[in-house]
């Protein structure tokens, strides 16, 4: 099973890829590691942290293992519907390839009209509860650098 370091300004953690449940998914994570982007909280999705992979829709990724039910530990991978919409945006982008995780409870994927369904790529094994202290201060201080890498 291939692991990735999830690091979150001083936070670290452990995350195990589902490359059984998503094969396809885990492979295009490993093949764009690492990744390393200014990390942004939820506002409308509840207690996760995401990083947008791409703007440009380079990357087509399928839908696989899905689910609108996430949970504490989820490492996902999905299309994230641009709530919040810049003025100079064109009509048709309206969503961003992101990674993110779930780092506490009542936390569901939010889209434009509901629940967002999104693709499990793998689950958080260690550290844990340094994302679970660091995430929530970030919010409130300024969200920093967030870096997604394989582990070797």
């Amino acid at each position: 099973m291939t692991k990735v370091r999830i690091q979150l300004g001083s936070a670290e953690a452990i995350a195990e890829l589902d490359e059984a449940g998503a094969p396809k998914t885990t492979k295009w994570l490993q093949s764009v590691f690492p990744l390393e982007r200014q990390a942004i909280h939820s506002m409308e999705s509840g207690r996760e942290v995401f990083l947008v992979v791409d703007e440009t829709h380079e990357h087509e990724l399928e839908e696989e293992n899905q689910s609108i039910y996430q949970t504490v530990g989820d490492l996902l991978v999905y299309y994230k519907p641009a709530i919040f919409v810049k003025s100079e945006w064109p009509r048709h982008v309206r969503d961003f390839l992101v990674v993110s995780f779930i780092y506490e409870r009542d936390t569901a994927i939010r889209g434009t009209s509901g629940p967002l369904a999104s693709n499990l790529a793998g689950r958080i094994t260690q550290g844990l509860d340094a994302l679970q202290r660091e995430a929530p201060r970030m919010r409130r201080e300024g969200m920093g650098t967030m870096t997604i890498s394989a582990i070797s």
